[in-house]
């Protein structure tokens, strides 16, 4: 009998250090899951950087870049600075010209990734350069650049009532048709200049 209780003792011992071991391990990994998405959380959002408001909505980007050069037969001088938002399937630009004598925003192009009619994703265009503005009045876009720094590019810009260029029909929501980007600024945009890296042959 007394050989009997101690088995009966030993077995609910064994079982409840196993239950506290599984518990431990289970706790343990759940310790673990977490640390592990905060960190692909905290990796996710500093790839992107913070431009301006889209339609009210927050944009970002995950690349820019500019390129300053001067036109070998009207000897315009243009910057070009480019943000570029890449996404799991294709990616979104936002991309403004400046005149590069007077650094006044010129022209604008914009490419968004929106839902369209019928399930999906498409790229919706939206433009305006100095030939269109009779065809817009409603558009208007506004900004300066600023290349004080040689090899940093910083400005602002304002973008209101672009219209989508194309397929405006396809478009889910019909808000999309025109956009308007408010809060545009940025700084340490790293740019390329044509004249100094090749001098006098792009005279």
């Amino acid at each position: 009998m007394k050989l009997y209780t101690s088995l009966l003792t030993l077995l609910f011992l064994t079982g409840i250090s196993c239950k506290e071991t599984n518990q431990s391990s289970s706790t343990h990994n759940e310790s673990t899951d977490a640390v592990n998405t905060e960190v692909v959380t905290k990796s996710k959002s500093t790839n992107r950087t913070y431009l301006c408001k889209i339609n009210d909505k927050d944009w970002s980007y995950t690349k820019a870049s500019g390129i300053v050069s001067r036109h070998k037969k009207t000897k315009k001088r243009t910057a070009i600075i480019t943000f570029t938002n890449k996404l799991d399937k294709g990616s979104e630009s936002v991309q403004l010209s400046y005149d590069g004598d007077s650094y006044q925003l010129e022209s604008a192009s914009i490419q968004l990734r929106l839902p369209k009619k019928g399930g999906g994703m498409m790229t919706a265009f939206y433009q305006m350069f100095p030939d269109m503005r009779e065809r817009y009045p409603e558009s208007d876009i506004s900004g300066t650049l600023d290349l004080t720094d040689p090899t940093a590019a910083s400005g602002n810009a304002e973008l209101s009532k672009l219209n989508v260029r194309w397929e405006k029909e396809n478009l889910e929501d019909p808000a999309n048709s025109v956009i308007t980007l408010t809060g545009i600024k940025f700084s340490d945009i790293g740019y390329s200049d044509s004249e100094r890296l090749f001098g006098s042959k792009n005279n």
